[in-house]
């Protein structure tokens, strides 16, 4: 990853470019269930709301998913026989992590045709609406996606998570699903969270029709295109980042397969980024990432992804806002009585590099009276001139 820029020592670093971006206006976060994951949201990924619906609808198949999810475990091919070759069939679908299928198998199953009141689209609201508490990555997501005083966020999610955060924070933010999602648009007044695979009810809001099934993905990506043709032009407009995914998850391939396809014929696509959990050592799942056109910004997922939530949370936090002022100025000034030749100043170096490329004469002005306070490395200033004028070279 080239020009990284560290937030802070500990955290993983960022592209200069995406914050840049950011700060313009041309990113456009795209938010899975790991957003919805820590706690106290606690809701579950596909798989888990998969395992939640069965709980409710058929404990038996329920049962033998918890016993093959468990490592070294059995197969599915060694469940009980006293499933049926429909369940055990869903069992199969279920360990290849095809979630989106058991959902049309199961609904198949014990409804026949699909309807929005089935046994399996109510055990799904059910299961999605135990909280209404958004955590600290669902509030940080609100300010990174503010964008000339609206909230732009896009979300796979059917919870509302999102809304609650930024009505939390005092935010402007309202809410589209499907059909009513406005076309991607570089006018300031495109906004909104905006729930592509559809919205639970919220509070005196009504919600929409849920993407689970593989019939439904379908009828929306490839036979309306539905979501296809806002990600094409989202695609031009934005750089996209997705965060709270895995490789693996159903929504990925969906979102991921649009945008390949369109990149095939077009070469005016905006850069594309990905938060993924892996372990330091991990070097497979960048990989894989990068294979599908994406960007990786790799973080520890150790302690249920908790570098994820400092991450974001800490970039929220650095942005130039009237509310981020106190603790930024506060920071900048942690970091003048840094040693510039230490690691932890060499972690300073990448975030001062940033901050002078996006700030305004003035603000570089107040920098450069924060390096210049009591206890500061002359050197400070010294590196600072320089990179003022390297910026002035590159505009």
């Amino acid at each position: 990853m080239s020009n990284e820029v560290y937030l802070e020592v500990g955290l993983p670093p960022l592209p200069e470019d995406l914050l840049l971006a950011r700060d313009h206006g041309d990113v456009l976060f795209i938010v899975g269930a790991g957003a919805s994951y820590p706690a106290p949201s606690s809701l579950p990924d596909f798989g888990g709301l998969v395992a939640d619906i069965y709980r409710k609808v058929d404990p038996a198949v329920a049962a033998a998913m918890d016993a093959v999810s468990v490592r070294g475990g059995p197969s599915w091919s060694d469940a009980p026989h006293l499933l049926s070759d429909a369940q055990r069939t869903e069992l199969k679908f279920f360990c290849q992590r095809e979630y989106d299928v058991v959902l049309g198998m199961l609904e198949r199953r014990i409804d026949g045709d699909p309807n929005d009141e089935s046994t399996m689209r109510r055990a799904a609201r059910e299961v999605l609406a135990r909280t209404t508490q958004p955590n600290p990555i669902h509030s940080a997501l609100v300010h990174l996606g503010q964008r000339y005083g609206q909230t732009l966020l896009v979300t796979t999610n059917f919870d509302r998570l999102l809304s609650e955060a930024a009505k939390q924070e005092r935010a402007v933010a309202e809410s589209f699903a499907l059909g009513e999602i406005p076309n991607p648009s570089r006018r300031t007044d495109f906004g909104g969270i905006l729930h592509v695979h559809g919205k639970l009810s919220w509070k005196r809001e009504k919600g929409s029709a849920l993407i689970l099934t593989d019939q439904d993905f379908g009828d929306s990506y490839l036979r309306r295109h539905l979501i296809t043709s806002f990600l094409y032009d989202a695609a031009r407009i934005f750089h996209l980042v997705l965060v709270g995914y895995s490789a693996n998850d159903s929504p990925v391939r969906y979102l991921l397969n649009a945008i390949a396809g369109d990149e095939r014929h077009f070469n005016d696509l905006k850069p594309r980024y990905a938060f993924i959990g892996c372990e330091p050592s991990d070097e497979r799942t960048p990989t894989e990432w990068r294979a599908r056109g994406i960007t990786p910004i790799p973080y520890d997922s150790a302690h249920n992804h908790k570098a994820l939530g400092d991450l974001l949370v800490r970039w929220a936090n650095i942005l130039p806002t009237k509310r981020n002022q106190a603790s930024l100025n506060s920071y900048l000034k942690t970091l003048g009585l840094l040693d510039p030749e230490s690691p932890a100043g060499d972690a300073a170096k990448s975030f001062l590099k940033y901050y002078v490329r996006r700030s305004t004469q003035s603000e570089q002005t107040d920098l450069s009276k924060l390096l210049s306070q009591k206890g500061c490395s002359p050197r400070w200033l010294s590196f600072l001139n320089q990179i003022i004028r390297e910026t002035g070279k590159e505009r």
